[in-house]
């Protein structure tokens, strides 16, 4: 963690090769020490991954892992190539400090790439780092909260602030497509709170509380539906009730009208502020990490027919309509 950090006075620049203050490190923040070089096959197949695995937790609100790049680089110059072309926004040691090989020699380093993820203490605390990002990234979204989970209780960092994407408390949701108990389905309840350690919700089912996984719930939220005309005063408002699980249609109620309709639709619902949604099917290089992340609607841009989307603080960003869903939201 940060403590050690600070003790040691390792002289850390950032990406931009400014001075990095260790007074920005917070007690919620873990530390990973990354012995890595470009020269390195190995490393440059690996740096990709652990560059994906740290945008997937900022995607999601949590930027409390700090990469603490260690440079093996023949020169200066390629540890800024290697830095600019392939790193995140990462820190690092200053090249050609003395503390390279003290770092190197207290985690008995003995190749490359290598992640050491630290306690307060300065104590390597997850062994075998490199290949538990490997595993998280070949499996799912999932296993990568639960690997920085996992990381944090290990290093005895303080939990990090709650990311936006996640479904608020009280609100209103129905159980769908559950198997084990399949008479639950149709049940309708409300958010109790989140256990990000089993990556599941606690509903209040009636006098009961259930945890049950995220894509085992469809929000009963109000929408707005269009008219043939288009007129925005002429909008009126249905509710969600149901999802078709097989055709992924939603299921909407107008008084006594029963609706069947997708987001994308010409005369489909349109999401008020505040809707929680998952993105997915995005394919700029620079966007994929958003994939399979939940977010909040922070607007419909209607001169362009697309969703202003909240995926973390102060992180905004323009999406379709067929990018995004509603059910299931994981």
């Amino acid at each position: 963690m940060a403590g050690f950090i600070k003790t040691w006075g390792l002289q850390l620049v950032d990406k931009g090769n400014k001075p990095f203050d260790l007074q920005q490190l917070g007690p919620s923040d873990v530390i990973a020490f990354y012995f890595s070089a470009h020269w390195c096959p190995p490393c440059r197949q690996f740096t990709p991954l652990l560059r994906k695995f740290v945008e997937m937790l900022n995607a999601a609100g949590d930027y409390s892992l700090k990469i603490i790049f260690v440079s093996s680089d023949k020169s200066e110059t390629e540890m800024w190539k290697y830095m600019s072309e392939e790193h995140g926004n990462w820190l690092a040691l200053t090249y050609g400090s003395s503390q390279r090989d003290q770092l190197s020699s207290k985690y008995s380093v003995s190749g490359i790439p290598s992640l050491m993820v630290i306690n307060g203490a300065g104590q390597s605390v997850v062994p075998h780092a490199v290949q538990i990002v490997m595993q998280a990234m070949q499996n799912s979204t999932t296993q990568v909260f639960k690997t920085m989970f996992d990381w944090r209780t290990a290093s005895g960092a303080a939990p990090a602030a709650p990311p936006v994407a996640q479904l608020a408390k009280d609100m209103s949701v129905k159980v769908v497509g559950l198997v084990s108990k399949p008479e639950l389905n149709g049940e309708m309840g409300s958010v109790v709170g989140y256990n990000r350690e089993k990556q599941r919700y606690d509903v209040q089912l009636g006098e009961t509380i259930m945890s049950l996984k995220p894509a085992n719930l469809l929000q009963m939220v109000s929408v707005r539906m269009p008219c043939d005309s288009g007129a925005e005063e002429e909008h009126q408002e249905a509710d969600i009730f149901n999802v078709d699980t097989e055709s992924g249609e939603l299921v909407l109620k107008q008084g006594d009208k029963e609706i069947r309709a997708r987001l994308g639709d010409e005369l489909g619902p349109i999401l008020k502020d505040g809707t929680y949604v998952v993105v997915h099917g995005l394919k700029a290089e620079s966007a994929k990490q958003l994939n399979e992340c939940l977010g909040r609607v922070a607007s419909f841009e209607k001169d362009k027919g697309r969703y202003l989307i909240e995926m973390a603080p102060n992180m905004q960003k323009s999406i379709k309509p067929d990018n995004l869903r509603l059910y299931p939201l994981a």
